[in-house]
């Protein structure tokens, strides 16, 4: 059955097929909504419509009568009469040409009306040979990027879907497979931002029992190759998995091999050499005797190399070895660490959840804070708020803050870095807050130049706290834009302003390798949600290990620190 991530992309078909029709704008924002609050939601929606049909599902903040019977008709059947009826308004093209980064469906239209219908691939043909007829050399340019974006992006899974797909089948292999120890491994447990296949490793006292009974998991349509100890297989959402069960006396090297990465066990094989060891993933061999050892524990091969263990975010080949030989690795940041989420959206601008929702569930996490960053003005599609709805968004703060003493909530925006380097809200408003967030949301295809000119601009703002999801990217989508980070760290670094981590799976931004260059700055850090749901507070453990995979620590990242001493950090002194 279909997962959450692809009930969410139902949605955002429909709305992009209603906006090709030119559909009336509030339903396109319906399915948009929901799309949003499908993908946020900390349950399987399948589940929710077993437990309680299309009533439990309309309870759901952002779905309505309308979309939740279609979500009903897909499940039962598998399609939706509706979307199949809308596809067939269009000739396939012009629907393939909205996969481009950058195209919207107006674009769409444009393309197919004046090059016809065909791949992406003759598209671009087309274009380079004639799109300067149609389109002013800036739109051309734009489109033609986006289709080279397209063309390398593959069908690598975001983090959040590999995990949504794995953590399941591990709890399966567990509970009714007889598994032991159960690992998903690969660049899944390295917590990279995408993934390819599911691999999954396992001990049993029954190898055969337990592929034979994963064999009947019911999310596998399809059984490529079955052994007594393997399995291939697809899912039913056409994702590969591949379970291999393993001796209890081997599981530990055999972790660390299929962990990776590649880089890592290549390094790996280097220094166990200089010792006179010869390290595989069938054990470590002493060269000179020739004797194997084998070990059923990670950590077992690490000390016999004498080195500290290396938590699986850090194996990278970026220095990790050299850190452990010298009892220098981070001692890396843990979601326990977090005490508080400081970009989070309300009703206000286009959150789902009001600042009491929001608060409810920060005492349930246990935050000691949390900063309300809803989007300003100039953000017209977000639903920016202007100084009068900020100020009755203050009003409402204020009553959730005396209902709710044990938790601070701060009065805070996400302030929009225009193209030109200013930001859309004056500066004798923006001091009235308790944090300032700053944020690009237009103007990517600006050069590098002057996009380091806008983060500089705007970093350089007196009342400016944190530069949220720094370089722009959307995962699968959209690249992040170039700039001059050592320039814009030197910034940070000057007028103390933090850069967020943001934890949205189609995020994960700051990039790690950029965490790491700019912790060499001492430049401080917040790991955010930007949350637009309540089931969206979750996301936080993406953000902590795009963290760890940057080496950060707890004290690096403001939200790790109690309430007094964050508001040492801020600017403005709260």
């Amino acid at each position: 059955m279909l997962t959450n991530k692809g009930f969410s992309k139902i949605c955002e078909e429909f709305a992009e097929l209603m906006e090709l029709k030119g559909d009336i704008r509030f339903k396109i924002i319906a399915y948009q909504k929901a799309s949003r609050a499908i993908n946020d939601l900390p349950k399987p929606l399948v589940e929710i419509y077993e437990e309680g049909g299309v009533k439990a599902l309309e309870e759901i903040d952002g779905i309505g009568e309308g979309i939740a019977e279609k979500i009903e008709e897909y499940i039962k059947t598998g399609k939706i009469k509706e979307l199949e009826k809308l596809k067939n308004n269009f000739p396939k093209s012009e629907i393939n040409y909205l996969k481009i980064p950058g195209v919207g469906p107006s674009t769409s239209k444009i393309l197919f009306d004046k090059f016809g219908s065909g791949s992406i691939e003759t598209l671009s043909t087309k274009l380079s040979k004639g799109g300067h007829k149609v389109f002013q050399e800036k739109t051309l340019k734009k489109i033609l990027r986006g289709i080279e974006i397209y063309k390398n992006l593959g069908d690598r899974m975001l983090l959040s879907e590999a995990m949504e797909i794995s953590e399941p089948i591990v709890k399966y292999i567990e509970e009714k497979c007889f598994g032991e120890k159960v690992e998903a491994v690969g660049s899944l447990r390295r917590r990279k931002e995408t993934i390819g296949d599911i691999d999954i490793i396992a001990t049993s006292r029954n190898k055969r029992k337990t592929i034979e009974l994963f064999s009947k998991y019911s999310e596998l349509e399809q059984i490529i190759a079955k052994g007594d100890t393997k399995l291939t297989g697809i899912l039913k959402n056409s994702k590969q998995v591949d379970l291999e069960i393993l001796e209890d006396k081997k599981y530990g090297s055999l972790l660390l091999h299929f962990t990776g990465s590649k880089q890592h066990n290549v390094a790996l094989r280097s220094f166990a050499q200089k010792k006179g060891l010869s390290i595989s993933e069938h054990g470590i061999k002493n060269e000179k005797t020739g004797k194997p050892t084998l070990y059923s524990s990670e950590k077992d091969v690490y000390e016999m190399l004498d080195l500290k263990f290396i938590e699986p975010e850090l194996r990278e080949d970026r220095g990790e070895i050299e850190a452990a030989l010298e009892g220098q690795l981070p001692n890396l940041v843990e979601l326990s660490d977090i005490r508080g989420d400081l970009h989070i959206h309300s009703k206000f601008s286009d959150g789902l959840a009001s600042v009491e929702e929001l608060a409810k569930k920060a005492l349930e996490l246990k935050y000691e804070y949390i900063a309300i960053a809803d989007h300003t003005e100039s953000l017209g599609i977000a639903g920016g708020a202007n100084e009068g709805k900020f100020l009755a968004r203050r009003k409402e703060i204020e009553a959730v803050r005396k209902k709710f003493p044990n938790l601070k909530i701060l009065d805070s925006c996400e302030v929009n870095i225009m193209s030109d380097g200013a930001l859309d809200m004056k500066d004798e408003f923006l001091k009235s807050f308790d944090v300032v967030t700053a944020s690009i949301h237009s103007g990517f295809s600006q050069s590098k130049e002057q996009i380091t000119e806008r983060l500089i601009s705007s970093i350089n703002n007196p009342f400016v706290d944190i530069i949220a999801h720094p370089t722009g990217r959307i995962l699968n989508h959209r690249p992040g834009y170039e700039a001059d980070w050592e320039e814009i760290f030197a910034a940070c670094k000057k007028n103390k302003v933090a850069l967020e981590i943001n934890s949205h799976p189609n995020r994960l931004d700051l990039v790690d390798y950029l965490i790491i260059e700019a912790k060499k700055s001492n430049l401080l850090f917040a790991i955010n949600t930007d949350l637009h749901s309540l089931g969206e507070f979750d996301n936080i453990r993406l953000g902590v290990y795009t963290a760890r995979r940057g080496w950060l620590e707890k004290k690096d990242i403001i939200n790790c620190m109690s309430y007094e001493k964050l508001k040492q950090c801020l600017r403005k002194k709260i």
